[in-house]
């Protein structure tokens, strides 16, 4: 009983901070029909110039209208609002833990395959699909080209979903997917593993010669998530190690964290938020425990960086290099540290 009115009292927490987040908003004004159609012209002559055909771009952007709701669901998304331990209630929960550890026994033999082809552990693939789609369920089923084609006339990110609608546009046209399959989220995001249009052009993979089909088939999504996440050549997957772990900092943690900042990182807010890298026999001279109060392992190989989410007094890890891939894929620490820890629960 307790649970379940925590549950609610939860619920309406979240709900009254995103209509705080949202009565900010600022509703957006919509074009004229002469504004969006001139607009509409520019894009078809810049389809054309990049070899997509007039037959799909005519058929595809004919009649298509910008949705207001698109843009007001990219401007007032309420994640920045919730504190981790809430993000977690609803993400990391006893539902898709089971469900994933259902989808790992289910699979387990197409996902060893695939993870020995790929070099990557089949549980963060699982992980991945859970939480982006739970596990399928939830794929979305708004037009991609209407949700890419709003968000691309918007002026808040303009120029990477111009590129979205243009992918969206030649994964049609090549036939890879027909018009009415290619649909979503409201952000764009395709299939299992809501894969944005241009990262399915690259890392959408056919492991079962059926044709790249993130939509339907397990396999498929298995496969394209693992492509994904192990193709960063910068950053190479390393299958020998984890994602990260939770740590217990030394009471004196306040006199030298601010040492352990970046100077001038480069990237994504989250991987900004990183400290400096240390092994983990270092950390461990710091004073950091396992969240249990043991010793690290005293590993020297191993590359570790610390993250405080919601600061000192919040929930701190200990992450690996395998954790800046998972934030290529979504770059929030939330969501990364959801996808450690649901990898970590369904093989426990």
């Amino acid at each position: 009983m307790k649970l379940k009115f925590f549950s609610i009292f939860l619920f309406f927490c979240i709900l009254i901070n995103f209509n705080l987040v949202a009565a900010d908003c600022k509703k957006p004004q919509m074009p004229s029909d002469a504004e969006w159609q001139n607009w509409l012209s520019e894009i078809k002559k810049e389809a054309l110039d990049l070899g997509i055909s007039k037959k799909t771009i005519n058929n595809e952007l004919k009649g298509i209208l910008p949705q207001k709701k698109i843009i007001m669901r990219d401007r007032c998304q309420p994640e920045s609002t919730i504190t981790l331990a809430e993000y977690l209630y609803y993400r990391v929960d006893k539902a898709r833990i089971i469900g994933g550890k259902n989808m790992l026994k289910k699979y387990h033999k197409e996902l060893s395959l695939i993870g020995n082809h790929f070099g990557i552990q089949p549980r963060f693939l699982v992980a991945l699909l859970g939480m982006e789609s739970y596990y399928g369920k939830n794929q979305g089923v708004i037009r991609t080209i209407e949700a890419v084609a709003t968000l691309a006339f918007d002026r808040r990110r303009s120029s990477f979903y111009k590129k979205q609608l243009f992918a969206a546009l030649q994964i049609i046209d090549q036939k890879i997917v027909d018009s009415d399959q290619l649909q979503g989220s409201w952000g764009g995001a395709v299939g299992m593993t809501q894969m944005i249009p241009t990262t399915f052009l690259e890392s959408g993979y056919d492991w079962d010669g059926n044709g790249v089909d993130i939509w339907n088939s397990y396999e498929d999504a298995f496969a394209s998530a693992a492509n994904y996440l192990t193709s960063l050549n910068k950053n190479p997957w390393l299958i020998h190690s984890t994602w990260g772990r939770e740590v217990q900092p030394p009471s004196n943690i306040d006199s030298f964290y601010d040492d352990l900042k970046q100077d001038n990182p480069k990237g994504c807010g989250a991987v900004k938020s990183r400290s400096i890298p240390k092994s983990l026999l270092e950390w461990s001279e710091l004073g950091f425990l396992d969240i249990n109060g043991n010793k690290l392992p005293s590993r020297q190989n191993l590359e570790a960086r610390l993250i405080a989410p919601d600061g000192l007094k919040g929930r701190i890890f200990l992450v690996y290099p395998n954790y800046k891939n998972i934030l290529y894929y979504n770059c929030s620490s939330y969501y990364a540290i959801s996808i450690g820890l649901l990898s970590d629960k369904i093989i426990n």
